[in-house]
C-alpha cells in the first residue's frame, strides 16, 4: 500500500488529498473553550469591581471621592435627583447581573455573550461620558475608579464581542465532525 506524499497545505504540515472516509478534515478541530471562560472571568471581575464601589459608597458618606466618581450613574445624579442613591442602585443592578450572567456564562450560552456584550458597550460607553464629565467639572484627582472601570468594561466587551470567542460558544454542543472511526461492514458513512 502505498501513502500519499507529505506537504504543506492551508493549514500547515499535513498530507495531500482529501481525509481517510470517515474522518474530520485536516487541521479542524473542536474549538478551545477558553475564550468564552476568560470573557466569564472578565465580566465577574468587572461585576465585583461595580458591586465593591456600590457597598463602599452605600450611605452616600464615603470619604474617597474617587470611589464615589466610579459609580455608574453618578454623572447623572445631580439631574435626576440631587443624591447618589440612584448611582448606589443603577451599579449595585448593573454589579448584580454581569456577575449572574458571567456565572452563566461558564455554560457557554451564545445569548449569555450577546446579552454580556449589550452590558459591556453600555458601561464602556457610560464610562466614556463619565471622565469626560468628571474633567470637565474640574475633577481631574478624582478620574481613577471612573477610568480602572472604563479600562475593564472595554476589555470585556471587546473579548466578548471577538469572532474565536464565537467558536468557544459553538464548541458546546455535539461535534459538527463525524465520528472518527472507519466504516462498518465495508460501507462508507453518510453525512
Amino acid at each position: 500500500m502505498s501513502y500519499p506524499p507529505q506537504g504543506h497545505g492551508p493549514q500547515g504540515y499535513q498530507p495531500y488529498g482529501p481525509p481517510p472516509p470517515g474522518y474530520a478534515p485536516y487541521g479542524y478541530g473542536p474549538p478551545s473553550p477558553a475564550l468564552g471562560y476568560l470573557t466569564a472571568i472578565a465580566f465577574i471581575v468587572c461585576g465585583a469591581l461595580a458591586l465593591m464601589l456600590a457597598i463602599a459608597g452605600w450611605d452616600g458618606s464615603a470619604d474617597n471621592a474617587s470611589m464615589i466618581a466610579g459609580l455608574v450613574g453618578v454623572a447623572f445624579t445631580e439631574d435626576l435627583t440631587g443624591n447618589v442613591d440612584f448611582a448606589i442602585s443603577a451599579t449595585m443592578s448593573v454589579a448584580c447581573s454581569s456577575i449572574l450572567f458571567g456565572l452563566v456564562m461558564f455554560a457557554r450560552l451564545e445569548f449569555v455573550r450577546w446579552i454580556l456584550a449589550v452590558i459591556g458597550a453600555l458601561m464602556t460607553v457610560y464610562y466614556l461620558y463619565a471622565i469626560i464629565w468628571i474633567l470637565s467639572n474640574d475633577g481631574g484627582e478624582f478620574i481613577a475608579m471612573a477610568l480602572v472601570s472604563w479600562v475593564l468594561w472595554l476589555a470585556a466587551t471587546v473579548v466578548a464581542v471577538l469572532p474565536a470567542t464565537g467558536r468557544a460558544m459553538r464548541g458546546r454542543g455535539p461535534s459538527r465532525y463525524p465520528q472518527q472511526y472507519p466504516p462498518q461492514h465495508g460501507y462508507p458513512q453518510q453525512y
